[in-house]
């Protein structure tokens, strides 16, 4: 009789235990069709490209990835949908960061605000792989933040072997 009933017993422990995988193999399959139909931009954050703020290098808008081969020029934060005009030029902080760390914390550019800075002049202290960081000075403009990464090619320019056939960019 004892053997019965531990027959019965070990039958009904792995019928509540299958029972209970089952359930669980249910909840990992509806976790996993759940995350997979979720968009993923739903999830990032937005990219700040739709910001009104914009970059000039010596009065030519750009953009922080078209920096790769600039090592010096003047560089100032303009608001294209200012209520003064149609652009003006924002007062920012400049600083270098290097691992998440402000590289120069005693530099003027990252103390006072500034309406332009001399390129060169951050790049001074740049290794590759710092963020340039450009952070308008006015609270309300802090989305218009700019981040441009140093590369190779703004600390080492490359020499230009064949200046004559730069004929059609004026001379930059």
């Amino acid at each position: 009789m004892n053997s019965t009933l531990y027959r019965i017993m070990k039958f009904s422990f792995y019928k509540t235990t299958f029972r209970n995988m089952k359930n669980q193999i249910t909840r990992i399959l509806m976790i996993l069709i759940y995350t997979s139909t979720i968009s993923i931009s739903d999830a990032l954050p937005k990219n700040s490209a739709t910001t009104r703020l914009s970059l000039r290098l010596n009065g030519k808008l750009t953009e922080p990835n078209e920096f790769i081969h600039v090592t010096n020029g003047r560089l100032t934060l303009v608001d294209h949908n200012s209520k003064y005009g149609s652009e003006t030029e924002l007062q920012f902080f400049a600083y270098l960061k290097r691992a998440g760390k402000i590289v120069d914390v005693n530099a003027y550019a990252h103390n006072f605000s500034v309406r332009s800075i001399e390129l060169s002049e951050i790049l001074r202290s740049a290794q590759v792989g710092d963020d340039i960081i450009i952070e308008p000075a006015r609270k309300a403009d802090n989305s218009g933040r700019k981040v441009i990464y140093v590369r190779y090619s703004m600390l080492f320019p490359v020499f230009n072997w064949f200046p004559f056939l730069n004929r059609n960019k004026g001379g930059c």
